[in-house]
């Protein structure tokens, strides 16, 4: 999961249909909530956590997710998938995420 994923997560959650409410509950602006969602801007590991509390998405499996898609080598990324695959039990989500 990457931080555009979980922004579209929390909005399917919150029942939001537009990035200014989502900038307003997590007190950022809506241009950086655009950002995240294009692509040009990761969520911090503390955002990241704070969402994943809030809808119930188990913060572990968020943070290594998070790790793996910021990795830019290919080794550590594979390296975090194998991680998170571990992590949840069944490389079928770590599969789903990296895809």
């Amino acid at each position: 999961m990457d931080s555009k994923a979980l922004i579209q997560a929390y909005m399917r959650a919150k029942k939001y249909s537009q990035f200014q409410e989502v900038a307003a509950d997590l007190g950022f602006t809506t241009s950086y909530i655009s950002a995240v969602n294009k692509g040009k801007s990761q969520l911090t590991d503390a955002t990241a956590k704070k969402i994943a509390l809030e809808i119930g998405l188990d913060v572990q499996e968020v943070l290594i997710s998070l790790a793996a898609v910021r990795a830019t080598d290919p080794e550590l990324k594979q390296a975090w998938y194998d991680i998170l695959a571990k992590y949840s039990k069944g490389a079928g989500t770590a599969v789903a995420l990296a895809i």
